[in-house]
């Protein structure tokens, strides 16, 4: 279908880290320069890809102060990588990291670098609360004779996911029996070791200080059930449908993706395991921001001339069961296709690392699957959706 070329954008390695539970979890300690440094360096040794050729990092992340770059620069060089090695960050909420692929690919198809990094990155034990992600300096008179539009980009994303169930009709019953299915397929995934090729293992230190090595992610819950879910209160709204346990979790972790030519790798006797075709962002409402998938996946489908019947698995970020089930509907996707491994309901979604991490996820579940294509999407706040396309050459 898609014919080999030596122009491929091609990876070269797709890692991350354990996601683990921020405030309580086994990365809790660690701050984002930290995880990132650990992610690449991980990268860098299990990869085998020399430093000395990386190009340029372009590292995603969500919450820092200062948009990650001094942070995400002490990461980069304490790891090993040359002065000649370039970093910059960026910010597209939850599809940060994925967009630093698309980035990072477009520099290499314009001959401005031969090989790059596409990381993410994100410590929201240090760096979420307690604005939690909405900015407290705003211009209160600005808001003033605003539009409904321009002021729900500043909607509590939990509100939005009670207005995308309220709006379409998602109940709370199939939130939470997704929620459980989650759960149930991630701890296969980790019992079975499937997890254990796409994960980078972290030196960590617990509140004493002391080191422990944390390997595994630690949100999932193996025991889950309807019945213990369907208990749980609602937390962000009075009567609502959205709670704790049908919502993404808050997490620590990060990614690194590597990219170069199918030409450079075969000149430097890299194998590449995947491909990345393209991507496609598409805006939605504000404040329905969570069926931003819906419209981002057709668009990239229809810009390849595929059909979502071509595509083997959906790794599609769990912001909320509210928006994964509505997109999954919408679509009329096959729900054993979309997150077979759990998703962000189960695992976490450290937001700037988030791409990353279901790219990784996705080629590792291509090459256990021996399947071909494979289609990543996320939801971000402010109202848009990300969609990325890769195929399996492992």
């Amino acid at each position: 279908m898609f014919k080999k070329s030596a122009k491929d954008i091609v990876v070269l390695s797709a890692l991350r880290t354990p996601v683990t539970k921020s405030v309580k979890g086994g990365l809790t300690q660690l701050y984002p320069e930290e995880l990132l440094y650990q992610v690449l360096r991980g990268s860098i040794s299990k990869s085998n890809v020399d430093p000395n050729l990386i190009d340029d990092i372009l590292v995603g992340t969500v919450l820092q102060t200062l948009g990650g770059q001094k942070a995400s620069s002490l990461a980069v060089k304490k790891a090993g990588f040359p002065i000649e090695t370039t970093v910059n960050t960026i910010n597209r909420q939850c599809a940060s990291s994925a967009q630093a692929i698309t980035y990072s690919a477009g520099s290499i198809l314009s001959g401005e670098n031969k090989f790059a990094i596409a990381a993410g990155v994100e410590s929201m034990t240090h760096d979420y609360f307690p604005h939690r992600g909405i900015p407290q300096r705003i211009y209160q008179p600005f808001l003033e004779g605003a539009s409904a539009e321009t002021k729900n980009v500043l909607t509590p994303m939990g509100i939005t996911s009670e207005s995308v169930a309220e709006k379409f009709g998602i109940s709370r019953q199939v939130q939470d029996e997704f929620a459980v299915q989650s759960h149930l397929k991630a701890s296969r995934a980790t019992d079975s070791g499937h997890f254990a090729d796409e994960i980078v293992s972290v030196e960590s230190r617990n509140e004493a200080g002391e080191a422990m090595l944390v390997a595994k992610d630690d949100g999932i819950r193996p025991g889950s059930t309807y019945e213990k879910l369907s208990a749980l209160k609602p937390v962000f709204k009075e009567n609502g449908v959205t709670t704790a346990g049908n919502s993404s979790q808050i997490s620590d972790g990060a990614s690194v993706v590597i990219l170069t030519t199918r030409e450079n790798a075969e000149k430097y006797g890299y194998r590449p395991i995947g491909r990345f075709i393209g991507s496609s962002v598409a805006g939605v409402p504000a404040g329905l921001m969570g069926i931003g998938p819906s419209e981002a996946i057709p668009q990239l489908l229809e810009r390849f001339g595929l059909s979502h019947k071509d595509i083997d698995i959906f790794e599609l970020n769990e912001a909320f069961a509210s928006q994964s089930i509505y997109c999954i509907e919408k679509l009329g996707l096959d729900y054993e296709k979309v997150n077979p491994y759990g998703g962000a309901i189960a695992i976490g979604h450290p937001l700037g690392a988030t791409g990353g991490r279901v790219v990784s996820t996705l080629l590792n579940g291509l090459r256990a699957q021996k399947k071909e294509l494979g289609v990543v999407s996320m939801c971000t706040s402010t109202g848009q959706g990300y969609a990325g396309l890769f195929i399996n050459e492992n």
